[in-house]
Order: C-alpha cells, then sequence, then structure tokens
C-alpha cells in the first residue's frame, strides 16, 4: 500500500515537472523569437523605407570650362576706336581666319580669351595700345560624349540625344562585352569638380538598365561612359596572359622545327 501511495506521488511529481519544463521551453523559445524576429524584418522594412542614393565620385581639383574655337564657328573681332579692323569673320577649314592688318591668324583650338590675348599682341606690333574683344556669335550646338562598350565613340549633339539611353542608341548601342547596368555620367558641376554619376537601376529584368537610362537626362559636354562587364574582362585577362603567349611558344617552335628540318634537308 505505502508503495502504491509512492508510486503515485512520484508519478505526480513527474507530470509536474513535464508541464514546468513544457512551460519554460515556451517562454524561452517566445523570448528567442521576441529577440529575434525584429533582426529577421528590419532589413525589409528598412529598404522599403529608406531609399539608396548613388555613390558619386568627385574630384578635390576644379576646374573651369571654357569654350574652344574650331573651323566653321562665327566670331566678331572687335577692336575700340578703329573700326576699319573690325570685323566678323568664319574660321576657315584650315583654322585660320583673315583681319585687316594681320592676315592669317590662327583660330581653332583656342578659346575666345586666348584669342584676345593673341590678336592684341599682334595688333600692337601695328597699333597704340589696342583694346580688342572677341565675340563668338556663332558656335557649334552642345553635345554630349559616349565612351566605353559602344560600337561607336562618338560626340553627338545634345538636341539629338536628351538621356542617356539615345546617346547610347546613337553610337550604336552596347556591345556584347558592355556591362549595361553600371553605366556612369562624368559630369562638370556648376561650382567646378567633375562628378561621377552612376545610373541607377531600379528594375530588376533586362529592361530595368534601359528603364534607367531612358529616365538619365544629359547636360552639355557630359560624358556617357559604359564599362566592360566582368565575362569580358575574364576573357580578355586569358587572351591576354593564356592565348597570345602560347600563340607565342607555338610560333616559335614551329619556327624552330622548320629550320631543324631544312638544315637536315641540306
Amino acid at each position: 500500500m505505502k508503495s502504491r501511495v509512492l508510486a503515485v506521488a512520484l508519478s505526480a511529481r513527474t507530470v509536474w515537472r513535464l508541464k514546468f519544463l513544457q512551460q519554460f521551453s515556451l517562454g524561452i523559445s517566445s523570448l528567442a523569437v521576441m529577440v529575434l524576429l525584429p533582426a529577421c524584418v528590419s532589413p525589409h522594412a528598412a529598404k522599403s523605407q529608406v531609399s539608396v542614393q548613388p555613390q558619386v565620385t568627385q574630384t578635390e581639383t576644379r576646374f573651369r570650362k571654357e569654350y574652344v574655337l574650331i573651323p566653321g564657328d562665327q566670331i566678331e573681332v572687335i577692336v575700340r576706336r578703329v573700326p576699319e579692323v573690325s570685323h566678323q569673320v568664319t574660321i576657315r577649314p584650315d583654322g585660320f581666319i583673315s583681319l585687316p592688318l594681320l592676315n592669317d591668324v590662327s583660330a581653332a583650338g583656342l578659346t575666345v580669351h586666348e584669342l584676345e590675348a593673341k590678336l592684341t599682341t599682334l595688333f600692337a606690333a601695328r597699333l597704340l595700345n589696342p583694346e580688342v574683344t572677341v565675340i563668338a556669335s556663332k558656335v557649334r550646338d552642345p553635345v554630349v560624349y559616349v565612351a566605353g562598350e559602344t560600337n561607336l565613340v562618338a560626340a553627338i549633339p545634345l538636341r539629338e540625344a536628351p538621356t542617356a539611353i539615345q546617346a547610347i542608341a546613337l553610337a550604336g548601342g552596347f556591345r556584347r562585352s558592355a556591362a549595361s547596368r553600371d553605366v556612369t555620367i562624368i559630369r562638370l558641376t556648376e561650382d567646378g569638380h567633375l562628378q561621377a554619376i552612376p545610373v541607377v537601376t531600379e528594375v530588376g529584368g533586362q529592361p530595368g538598365a534601359y528603364m534607367a537610362l531612358r529616365s538619365s537626362l544629359l547636360q552639355a559636354d557630359d560624358i556617357v561612359f559604359v564599362p566592360e562587364n566582368g565575362r569580358s574582362q575574364v576573357t580578355r585577362f586569358l587572351d591576354d596572359i593564356v592565348n597570345k603567349p602560347l600563340v607565342g611558344v607555338s610560333s616559335s617552335l614551329g619556327v624552330y622545327a622548320n629550320f631543324k628540318l631544312i638544315k637536315v634537308l641540306q
């Protein structure tokens, strides 16, 4: 009888212990879920709430942009108090202009300020303290430049290519080696710094890169740079490091074998 009562008491204590352990394990599991759940959810929440800005690279050096005269530009040369030598001229295909007292003067490749200084020095040999002003009255249209892995490296009028995708299309489109999702626009800012601005692709799939390029507006003298993709870089590395040296070795061995063969025949 006593042993039976003891067995019942032990079984009851075992059940209580099992319930306690079960509740304790459930509490630990709930605490773990509460601790780990924010860590699992927060990246998605952050991704949906925080927009990632492109990594813009900027030079420390500042620059100044000046227009460079080219053949076909029309300029007006004004010499104060000497109207008879003041003229409106067009830069000839050979890069020269013709002015009274000076005859032919090279103008292409110079900025307006450089041409003013040059003409002032030349007129000073014939006139007393000349004051020369050069006005670019008609110049070429603003252009953008496309470089890198496109079928053409070209300067394209901005009015024909206001967006990056139009500039790339007029440059013949992407090569197979192009990294179309890594296009960068190089631009000179108003404060004189050069910036490399990545074109951020927010939509997945093949159309994503084209949609991003379609919405990227260009400015005068922008450079649209299309880099080489990783697969093409690896292929070119293997070609430069492995294939070309092996071709050279094979050619050398071939010449050596032919030389030995000719020597034997002689």
